[in-house]
């Protein structure tokens, strides 16, 4: 894979760094912070650049998987972030090629979309079934603007394993 910014051929991924790195994610969001605005959803962060960059080793039924955790997590609807993380990450799939030919905060500008939909879809299903509508609940907008502007740290955090050193050695043949 070629990483179109700074022009350099990556490594192959380790899948262990990448069922780490959705470990860690997991982690974060397990976290008793709180459900705020402010707090970025690191799960599907970490899901969408999976899905984006190696989307072989991470797809919809992972995400799916993971949006059920965090149902049970947060006592939610059963289904509800499952569904919403499986269809984000079959549009992130989608999207792969458009987005990695992109430089990274223009890559920002066109998740930001796919971010809002993760975090204000849980706020249209409780609006269809209850029939009331909570604006506080609208933070997710906040939220889903913090993980565009998170982007650009998640790609240099979670590529960084896999970018060749700048130094070239010629007694080391890769």
């Amino acid at each position: 894979m070629i990483d179109f910014q700074s022009g350099y051929i990556l490594r192959p991924v380790n899948p262990v760094f990448i069922y780490f790195s959705l470990f860690c994610a997991l982690m974060l969001n397990l976290l008793p912070i709180g459900n705020y605005g402010w707090v970025p959803d690191w799960l599907i962060l970490c899901i969408v650049f999976w899905n984006i960059h190696q989307h072989r080793y991470v797809g919809v039924v992972w995400a799916f998987l993971f949006g059920l955790l965090m149902d049970v997590h947060n006592s939610d609807l059963l289904g509800l972030h499952a569904f919403s993380y499986s269809l984000v990450a079959y549009i992130a799939i989608s999207w792969h090629r458009r987005i990695t030919a992109l430089a990274v905060f223009t890559q920002a500008f066109h998740l930001l979309p796919i971010f809002l939909l993760v975090s204000l879809f849980p706020v249209l299903v409780h609006w269809m079934l209850s029939g009331e509508f909570y604006w506080w609940a609208l933070t997710g907008a906040i939220q889903a603007s913090i993980e565009a502007m998170l982007w650009p740290l998640a790609t240099r955090i979670l590529l960084a394993p896999q970018r060749r050193p700048t130094d070239v050695d010629h007694n080391r043949p890769i």
